[in-house]
């Protein structure tokens, strides 16, 4: 059993720490939010994961903090599991890191090895060495970065595709590897900096894939191809794949958005300019406005219109908002004066929309007199809903199908006009 600190309790943090638990280690982790981690002492769970409330409530070596020299004292390892979030100008904001770095220095201890989960770009980790250094002792420092998918998070951390461990020396590596002893997955062993960008490297390219998908559909859209078709196609191509080749709206969440635009920063300034990736996101940023110029196509101005928005998650089985392409939708259809109503059978509330996107508490309220639905989120629920319930509700008659996961030929049969994307 070794005794570990994790630092942040967000998303990645608080599923490491529980599944770190569950692997037979004693956790400390560590926030500055008290009432946050009252919270967490009470049995309360701050974030929808699946399985990650019931690991969290059979723990019984799991304890949350708020004085980090203490729990450092305690632990042998240290996990660095803040946010990096995105600045104004697309660079990662690393204030939250270094300060961390700043106070584990003051109390480092011979021999105790630091791990950066937090993902970060490689330019950050000279000064994150010149912060511990100033502790005048011997340490690990390692990379671990996490590959951890919102909805899927624990299921990711306990049933990897592969561990990734970075560090420069020997100790390090041993001490990170001996953590996931008992799970079944390649340990990919490489130097700091390989092991940061392979994280980079990962997220870019599969938001290069559903670009590139998205693409492809807009194409179909005008050359009267089917891009489901298209995609399923190339998937059976095993140097492919099919993951991530589902035609919509775009990506969205707390990763690839954030951390194409961190990679293009980092790679300025190395004087590179990747413009692959530069291309990658403007596709994302323009596959947003698609839904509007759908619906300006069958409303005509849509000022005053009333539209559902069902789905407002970035992605189903979890409810981050974060970079969702439904508050970029909602925003846009806001600027056109439109009225909005929204469901989504994880997220209850939107912050910054208050008295200007109406989210119900179940979906038949929010289509009552709508002009036109949109499916934003591909939640299954969706899938089972009475679409002859729903005919007798609405104003109009428009479905658009952003996902690309509805049954067509039977929403059609209801006399709705139905459209996705590149079908």
């Amino acid at each position: 059993m070794k005794k570990v600190c994790v630092i942040g309790t967000g998303y990645v943090g608080l599923v490491s720490g529980a599944c770190f638990e569950h692997l037979g280690h004693a956790v400390i982790c560590v926030d500055n939010d008290a009432q946050k981690v009252d919270k967490l002492k009470s049995g309360y769970c701050p974030i929808y994961e699946e399985g990650l409330e019931e690991l969290l409530q059979k723990a019984t070596h799991l304890t949350f903090a708020t004085d980090l020299k203490e729990a450092q004292e305690k632990s042998e390892i240290i996990f660095i599991c803040v946010g990096t979030p995105e600045k104004e100008d697309g660079n990662a904001d690393l204030s939250f890191v270094f300060e961390v770095c700043r106070q584990i220095g003051e109390h480092l201890k011979e021999n105790q090895t630091i791990v950066i989960k937090s993902t970060l770009p490689i330019t950050a980790v000279p000064e994150i060495r010149q912060l511990l250094d100033k502790s005048g002792v011997t340490y690990n420092l390692v990379s671990n970065p996490e590959f951890l998918a919102q909805g899927t998070a624990v299921k990711d951390f306990l049933q990897p595709d592969r561990v990734v461990i970075g560090s420069d020396n020997e100790a390090g590596f041993n001490q990170v590897a001996a953590l996931y002893e008992k799970i079944e997955a390649p340990v990919i062993r490489t130097d700091i900096a390989s092991a940061i960008m392979i994280k980079y490297a990962s997220n870019t390219f599969l938001a290069t894939k559903i670009s590139f998908i998205n693409s492809i559909a807009r194409l179909c859209e005008k050359a009267g191809a089917n891009v489901k078709d298209v995609a399923a196609g190339m998937g059976y191509d095993k140097r492919i794949g099919n993951r991530f080749l589902n035609a919509g709206i775009g990506y969205g969440g707390s990763c690839f958005a954030k951390d194409t635009k961190a990679l293009l920063k980092t790679a300025e300034k190395f004087g590179l300019s990747l413009d692959l990736l530069q291309a990658v996101e403007a596709v994302n940023v323009t596959q947003r406005q698609i839904v509007v110029e759908k619906l300006k196509h069958h409303l005509g101005k849509l000022e005053g219109k009333q539209i559902c928005l069902l789905g407002l998650a970035f992605k189903p089985g979890t409810d981050d908002l974060r970079d969702a392409p439904a508050l970029y939708l909602a925003g846009d259809l806001l600027n056109f004066n439109s009225r909005l109503k929204a469901y989504d059978p994880i997220v209850k509330h939107v912050k910054g929309f208050d008295g200007l996107l109406e989210v119900k508490e179940e979906p038949y309220e929010a289509v009552k007199n709508a002009d036109a639905i949109v499916f934003v989120t591909e939640h299954p629920q969706f899938t089972k809903l009475d679409f002859d319930k729903i005919k007798t509700l609405v104003k109009g008659n428009i479905i658009i199908d952003a996902r690309n996961f509805l049954d067509a030929d039977e929403i059609k049969s209801l006399g709705f006009i139905y459209e996705g994307i590149g079908l």
